[in-house]
């Protein structure tokens, strides 16, 4: 792991803990290990720092959409990789999920909130290739794409944001996360897919 990742991957416990405003510079330095002027240097700012790993993770993710658009496949075969792909995505990295959503969610117009919403929507303009593609190509009916979107990652993030009221509505009783049992991930990747195709298909 480089340096600068170090520093992302320290970065992203601290916000997970105290939030984005109770994380300082000086207490991220403390735990990577460096000293200010290496933040600095590599980030710039805190916000900048923010920034970039929002990038650091969501990229990810994109490449992996961007995968499945090539995969010689009908265009429901690549929804429902994209399912799958998503909801391990998202549940493995829960914690940053959360974090991007605790800041979105202040509802500031701020510069760092348009650089996290300017960077997912990268990712949401991949999802919406794959779904237009199927609109075209006639093997999907027409759809409000956007709101398909909305509804996709909506259900993943109440699961992951309200995790204790999710597990308590669907009976699972787990110790710990229940994103790491792969009968509960099946579970909703199943109910997902088959949400999609009642969508999508003619």
């Amino acid at each position: 792991m480089t340096k600068k990742d170090h520093i992302l991957e320290c970065a992203e416990e601290l916000f997970a803990e105290n939030g984005y405003d109770g994380t300082s510079v000086r207490a991220l330095a403390q735990k990577a290990g460096v000293n200010i002027a290496m933040i600095s240097y590599y980030f710039g700012s805190k916000e900048e720092l923010f920034a970039n790993l929002v990038e650091y993770r969501v990229s990810v993710l994109r490449e992996r959409i961007q995968g499945i658009q090539k995969v010689d496949a009908s265009s429901m075969e690549k929804m429902e990789r994209l399912i799958d792909v998503y909801v391990d995505r998202i549940f493995s990295q829960f914690r940053f999920h959360r974090i991007l959503h605790r800041q979105i969610s202040l509802q500031r117009r701020s510069e760092l909130n348009e650089l996290i919403i300017q960077v997912l929507m990268k990712n949401v303009d991949e999802v919406r290739k794959l779904i237009n593609e199927g609109i075209e190509s006639g093997e999907f009916r027409k759809i409000d794409a956007d709101l398909l979107i909305v509804t996709l990652t909506g259900t993943v993030s109440q699961l992951t944001l309200s995790s204790a009221l999710s597990s308590r509505i669907m009976g699972v009783e787990t110790e710990g996360c229940y994103f790491k049992d792969d009968q509960v991930t099946d579970r909703i990747k199943v109910y997902m897919k088959d949400l999609v195709s009642q969508l999508l298909l003619k």
